[in-house]
């Protein structure tokens, strides 16, 4: 997560980690008079998490209510497919072995929203981290031009576009971690909530 501000007016973009998080702080970053709060990732910590990760209403705590809340969100299944083809780079993981079983998954997916991944929030469901005044934008529409008026309809913040689109995820980027029918599957159940609130 990040403060923008931009003369008079000003933002909290709620970074859910796998999103484009980086990407879309860069733009903001990037736009002239912005100035940034609190976008340091892996620096600082509030209560145990990545302060660029915190979910609703932890948040609350360090954000002023009463600018816009701004997130992006993802198809829950890539998402969970970004996070573990970069965990599988670092552990060497056969993933599928471990979500194969509708058991085994939830537990597994428990266990990195609760411990392992606590510190920052990479398996949390997405819905969590919004607050009920939470502006939404879809990863898969991109962040160009439409994403620009977006952000100025909602923030008054004029953003610098450099780059036409980011690279949305590709077929190859989802098949990088094969996981059978039954994974996919259960993993979609996990996060059935992602699905229906955001209409994916």
């Amino acid at each position: 997560m990040a403060i923008f501000k931009q003369g008079e007016h000003s933002c909290y973009f709620i970074h859910i980690p796998r999103t484009a998080g980086r990407y879309i702080s860069s733009l903001f970053e990037s736009t002239d008079g912005v100035e940034c709060k609190y976008h340091q990732i892996h620096k600082e910590r509030y209560c145990g998490i990545d302060v660029t990760h915190l979910h609703y209403p932890m948040f609350l705590d360090i954000c002023p209510e009463d600018i816009p809340h701004l997130v992006v969100v993802r198809n829950p299944y890539n998402k969970v497919v970004s996070s573990l083809r970069t965990m599988k780079g670092i552990h060497g993981v056969d993933y599928d072995k471990l979500l194969q079983y509708e058991h085994d998954c939830n537990e597994f997916l428990f266990r990195e929203i609760n411990e392992t991944s606590a510190h920052n929030n990479w398996f949390r469901p997405q819905h969590t981290f919004l607050s009920p005044t939470t502006s939404v934008w879809k990863y898969e529409w991109g962040f160009g031009k439409n994403f620009q008026k977006w952000v100025y309809k909602k923030t008054k913040i004029k953003l610098n576009i450099f780059k036409v689109e980011y690279d949305r995820i590709s077929g190859e980027d989802v098949k990088s971690i094969p996981l059978s029918k039954q994974s996919q599957k259960n993993i979609k159940k996990f996060y059935q909530r992602d699905y229906s609130r955001f209409n994916y």
